[in-house]
């Protein structure tokens, strides 16, 4: 069986995600891994996807999508040992809220600190109102790096950016 990674986008509207996943379900691909949301007016999705299907015959199901929907889809075949390689295990999950005045630096002076500290982020969100700036990160935290320091070091960047920074152990976020 082979994966495929399959990236699509296009302006947001009803059906699809309906679209997409009927495409994938008639030709008997299994959804192993996705992320689907909204950006302003554009719907995105991602997707890992596993099927016995080539990725000729794939990208053929999808082109009259592409055309009919004014979808940009883009597939491409993974590697097996891409999917078979072990990731890092981080033994703590943390959610982190980011939220103030929009100003230019912040998604990277966030990400920055934590790469500095070898957090991993696995899910990174932004939303814009007006002035208000809003990221959610859900990041891994290494062993060797404790809460406590992690909270330092975030201090320290919530008081250069003037913004404010909240950090939710997994098993205490409301999900």
């Amino acid at each position: 069986m082979a994966h495929f990674i399959i990236t699509a986008f296009g302006e947001d509207r009803p059906g699809i995600v309906a679209k997409t996943t009927k495409i994938l379900y008639e030709m008997g691909f299994n959804i192993e891994d996705s992320s689907m949301t909204r950006l302003n007016n554009e719907f995105t999705i991602m997707l890992i996807v596993k099927g016995d299907r080539s990725l000729e015959e794939l990208k053929e199901a999808f082109f009259p999508v592409e055309r009919e929907e004014n979808l940009t889809v883009i597939i491409k075949e993974l590697p097996e040992e891409t999917i078979t390689k072990r990731t890092v295990l981080y033994p703590q999950i943390v959610d982190i809220v980011v939220y103030g005045a929009d100003k230019l630096g912040i998604v990277y002076s966030v990400s920055k600190l934590l790469a500095d500290l070898k957090a991993n982020i696995s899910d990174l969100r932004t939303e814009k109102t007006d002035n208000l700036y809003i990221m959610f990160i859900e990041a891994g935290i290494p062993a060797e790096l404790s809460l406590e320091r992690l909270n330092q070091e975030i201090e320290r960047l919530k008081e250069s950016l003037k913004v404010d920074i909240v950090i939710y152990p997994l098993e205490e976020a409301e999900l």
